[in-house]
C-alpha cells in the first residue's frame, strides 16, 4: 500500500484513520466475495481513500472505491446518487456502512490537467452544465464548511481581518443567493476524466448543496502554480461563458479559500501558503 496514503489517512483521521488501515485488506477481500470481483491494481494515486482497478463476473472493468464510512463518505454516496446521468461517472453499487462505491472505469482516464490550459475551462464548463443541479434534501448546506472560521487553528497564514471579510462576503452571497442547488464540491482539474466511449465526466463529489457560485471556485485556482495571469482568464472566461456576476464570484472565491486555507493548515498540507498566495490576490481584486 502506497506510503503517502498511509501518511495522509493517518494525519487526518488520527487513531481512527489508523484502525481502518489495519481492517482495509480485510474489508477489501469482503467486498470482492459478495460483489464477485477480483482486483488487478491498485491506484497510484491515492488521496484520502482506497482504490483498486477490478473486474466483475459479467467481465466488466470497473473501480472499487473504499473510504473510512461516516458522514463524509455517505454524503459522497447520496452525490454519487444524485449526479447520476449525463456528466458523471456511473455507479453500479454502494456499500454505506462498509464506506464502498463500485464505479464505471474511465478509459483511458486523461484528467483534464493534461488538457491544453487554453482549452481546460470550455471542457471544465461542458461538464459543469451537464451535472444535475437540482436540490437534493439528504445533503448538507456547504454553510456547514464555514464552521472553522469560527475557531480557526492558529496559524501565521490567516488573520483576525481576513476571517471577518471571509465571513462577511459569506453572509452577502446568502442574503443574495436564489436559492440552493446540488454542488459537486470539488469540481476541478483531476477530478474531470476522459472516457472514450462518454466523453468527459465528473468523479468524486463531496455531496454538499449551496449557491450554485460555489461550484466554481475549485476549479479556479487549482493547478495554478502562481500564475496569477492564468487565474485572471479563468475568472473572465467562466464569468462571460455563464454570464456570472464577476464581483460576486470573487468575493465566493475569497470566503471559500479562506475556509480552505485554513483546512490546509490543519492538515499540515504543503500547499498552504501556495492556496495563501492566491487568496490574497483574490482578496486584492474585490
Amino acid at each position: 500500500m502506497n506510503s503517502q496514503f498511509v501518511k495522509k489517512v493517518k494525519r487526518a483521521f488520527g487513531d481512527a484513520g489508523e484502525q481502518w488501515l489495519k481492517q482495509l485488506p480485510e474489508k477489501v477481500e469482503q467486498l470482492c466475495t459478495e460483489w464477485g470481483l477480483t482486483i488487478e491494481g491498485e491506484s497510484s494515486n491515492l488521496s484520502y481513500n482506497y482504490v483498486a482497478y477490478v473486474k466483475d463476473a459479467m467481465d466488466r472493468s470497473l473501480v472499487l472505491k473504499v473510504g473510512i464510512p461516516g458522514y463524509d463518505f455517505s454524503n459522497e454516496i447520496k452525490a454519487a446518487k444524485a449526479f447520476q446521468g449525463e456528466g458523471f461517472v456511473k455507479l453500479y453499487k454502494e456499500e454505506t456502512e462498509l464506506g464502498a462505491m463500485l464505479l464505471e472505469r474511465l478509459e483511458p482516464g486523461r484528467m483534464l490537467k493534461e488538457v491544453e490550459k487554453e482549452n481546460q475551462a470550455y471542457i471544465y464548463l461542458e461538464v459543469w452544465n451537464k451535472l444535475n443541479r437540482q436540490p437534493s434534501q439528504g445533503l448538507p448546506p456547504i454553510h456547514n464548511w464555514f464552521q472553522v472560521l469560527g475557531n480557526p487553528l492558529p496559524n501565521d497564514l490567516i488573520t483576525d481581518d481576513r476571517v471577518e471579510i471571509a465571513l462577511r462576503y459569506k453572509e452577502e452571497i446568502e442574503k443574495s443567493s436564489e436559492g440552493n442547488v446540488h454542488l459537486h464540491g470539488d469540481l476541478h482539474h483531476d477530478n474531470i476524466l476522459y472516457d472514450r466511449k462518454r466523453g468527459w465526466l465528473a468523479i468524486d463529489p463531496k455531496g454538499v448543496q449551496g449557491d450554485c457560485y460555489f461550484d466554481y471556485i475549485s476549479f479556479l485556482f487549482n493547478e495554478l502554480h502562481g500564475n496569477m495571469v492564468l487565474l485572471e482568464t479563468r475568472v473572465k472566461q467562466i464569468v462571460q461563458a455563464q454570464a456570472l456576476d464577476e464581483l460576486r464570484l470573487r468575493k465566493v472565491a475569497v470566503a471559500l479559500l479562506t475556509v480552505q486555507v485554513l483546512w490546509a493548515v490543519e492538515d499540515g498540507a504543503e500547499d498552504a501558503k501556495e492556496m495563501n498566495e492566491i487568496l490574497k490576490y483574490l482578496t486584492g481584486t474585490v
